[in-house]
């Protein structure tokens, strides 16, 4: 008995041991996981076999395949095309697809001109949502296009100059019209040219002029009366946009969603390889990984190709409008990508910066994935927008800066192959990460009913105009 007492008794010590190791063990494993640092479970994807897995070849074989449609327009035959292509390769995969199909106001620019009589041609942008027209008459300063200004400058009957900078590009161009001004220029108050977006259909056409074509303008009306000459053509049309919508269902999909998505049109001007076939070449790779190597998830992975994110996040705006109950009691996370093959600085954040779990997570999976980051205060200017104002933990990776943004000049061949696949590689991890222990994801602080209450932000060409 005494031998046997032995034996018990170091057996129930070799256990107590054992579980300790367990625990202490689990302990740090759970502490590893929630600082993105843990490699791998038992039966799941360590951070290497990610890095090993994802083929950045693939994401910029989708890249190619989207710029080869041609511009992908928000509600043009190209978009259309391209929402072909990506519900296509989900379906290859076994995703569940779904279209979601949803109103836009569609808008082409096809060119504008403006010329002082006697005098030079300039270099305008038309502004989105300008109506046509072709005006001549005389150039008046308008200030900065409050409505006093106008009275102030004579604007009626009148081409109105006006500098960009306080209130919206809308105010400006309908304070002009109110005026019975015939069109507005505006020029940037800062180095450079820029474009914009009307938010509205405007009553006379409008144009955009950078720092140094307006300073002449206003140097010359000091002179002198300065006829011009302006010409715009667009189109603006009612149309339907997509979101195309890839369901890969989890294990235990009570335990929420996890969303990965980025937008697939992009603007006239540009074939749009960085923005956003970039994001979506990524987000289909990491699709193609975690369906074909089957390692499930409790949570359910959303992917979304967003359509008309241009014309002002529309795509996401509509799809958090249309599943409100199922994002406001499902959505445990959302990383979005755009713009993430070009620029030296890789930036992760969201809008409110550090109060996301999910941004310092995937801060921390970066670091501990060995790629440099840096932080960022992201603004609403992206598909994460809707998804935080709806108090889903969101996260932003973006690679800054690319010269070639929204001009022809974004094409497939200033794509950074390593970087394209990096970003890729860091957005699988997180999102097969943030997925894989959904209960240990508590939302940060949704409010009740909050996916009800979205306000539309005043977005074009992924740039908030929030003090113009």
């Amino acid at each position: 008995m005494k031998n046997v007492y032995r034996k018990w008794y170091a057996h129930r010590i070799t256990l107590g041991i054992l579980l300790i190791c367990l625990l202490v063990g689990g302990a740090n494993a759970l502490m590893n996981d929630e600082n993105g640092k843990h490699d791998a479970d038992e039966n799941g994807l360590s951070n290497e076999d990610i890095q090993k897995l994802y083929k950045g070849k693939n994401a910029l074989g989708h890249i190619e395949q989207l710029v080869n449609v041609g511009p992908r327009v928000a509600g043009g035959d190209a978009e259309k095309k391209a929402a072909k292509y990506i519900s296509r390769k989900m379906v290859s995969y076994g995703l569940d697809v779904t279209i979601q199909k949803f109103p836009i106001l569609y808008f082409e620019d096809k060119g504008s001109t403006l010329k002082v009589v006697n005098g030079h041609s300039l270099n305008p942008n038309t502004l989105f949502y300008s109506p046509s027209g072709e005006i001549t008459a005389q150039i008046a300063d308008c200030g900065l296009g409050y409505p006093e200004n106008f009275t102030t400058c004579g604007a009626s009957g009148k081409i109105a100059l006006i500098q960009r900078g306080e209130i919206f590009f809308w105010q400006k161009v309908q304070n002009a019209a109110n005026a019975s001004a015939l069109a507005a220029i505006i020029y940037n108050n800062q180095q450079g040219n820029f474009t914009g977006t009307l938010t509205f259909v405007t009553d006379i056409p409008a144009v955009g002029v950078n720092d140094t074509e307006g300073k002449y303008l206003v140097k010359l009306l000091k002179r002198k009366t300065v006829t011009g000459k302006i010409k715009v053509d667009t189109i603006t049309e009612n149309r339907t946009s997509q979101n195309v919508i890839g369901t890969m269902k989890g294990k235990d999909p009570e335990k929420g969603i996890v969303y990965l998505g980025g937008h697939y049109d992009s603007v006239s001007s540009s074939p749009g390889a960085n923005d956003d076939a970039s994001g979506i070449g990524a987000m289909l790779e990491t699709a193609r990984l975690l369906s074909t190597y089957k390692y499930k998830n409790k949570a359910t992975l959303n992917f979304i190709a967003f359509g008309s994110e241009e014309t002002g996040l529309d795509g996401s705006f509509n799809y958090i409008e249309k599943n409100r109950k199922e994002v406001s009691a499902k959505g445990i996370g959302m990383i979005n990508l755009d713009m993430i093959g070009v620029g030296g600085k890789r930036l992760i954040g969201n809008i409110d910066n550090n109060s996301s779990n999910l941004t310092n997570y995937t801060r921390n999976k970066a670091s501990a994935m060995n790629l440099g980051w840096k932080p960022f205060t992201a603004e609403a200017n992206s598909d994460h927008t809707y998804f935080e104002e709806a108090g889903v933990p969101a996260v932003f990776i973006y690679q800054s800066e690319d010269p070639w943004y929204h001009t022809s000049n974004d094409t497939i061949d200033k794509i950074n192959k390593v970087k394209l696949e990096k970003n890729g590689e860091l957005a699988t991890a997180t999102i097969y990460g943030w997925a894989k222990n959904p209960q240990q994801r508590a939302k940060s602080g949704m409010p009740a009913g909050a996916a009800s209450s979205l306000k539309k932000a005043s977005v074009h060409h992924d740039i908030l105009y929030s003090e113009e």
